[in-house]
């Protein structure tokens, strides 16, 4: 019974992330890491240090991919600007990782939840256009 339902979540989340938008790609992408460092404090708080370094990889992997996203012909400071912030969150997991100390982890939560907002935003916006 269980495979039957993790097999029905796993195709209802490839069917959406298949017909997504780049927009709402990127929200999932945000919303993954997020995810995974909520996980990951909660792995340290539980001196799980082997979960704790499989999802601070699994979200520094998900901030790679956003920088690589990231348009450069965006005009503006934009897109550095977004680039530099996603190589300081990745320095900081890998800090967080090595010390195996979360303080570093809420600060990277809180960004990119910032950042999660401001695309739900534009979603938001191109849909009442």
């Amino acid at each position: 019974m269980y495979t039957d339902k993790r097999k029905a979540k796993d195709v209802y989340l490839s069917s959406q992330i298949l017909g997504a938008s780049p927009e709402r790609l990127v929200i999932f992408l945000y919303e993954g890491a997020i995810k995974s460092l909520k996980r990951a404090e909660f792995a340290l708080d539980n001196a799980d240090n082997n979960s704790a370094h499989h999802e601070l990889v699994k979200a520094q992997d998900i901030i790679n991919e956003l920088k690589q996203s990231v348009n450069p012909d965006v005009a503006g400071e934009i897109p550095a600007d977004l680039v530099k912030l996603y190589d300081f969150m990745t320095s900081e997991l890998v800090k967080a990782n090595l010390t195996k100390k979360k303080e570093s982890i809420r600060p990277i939560i809180d960004m990119l939840s910032e950042l999660l907002e401001s695309w739900q935003q534009v979603l938001i916006q191109q849909n009442n256009l």
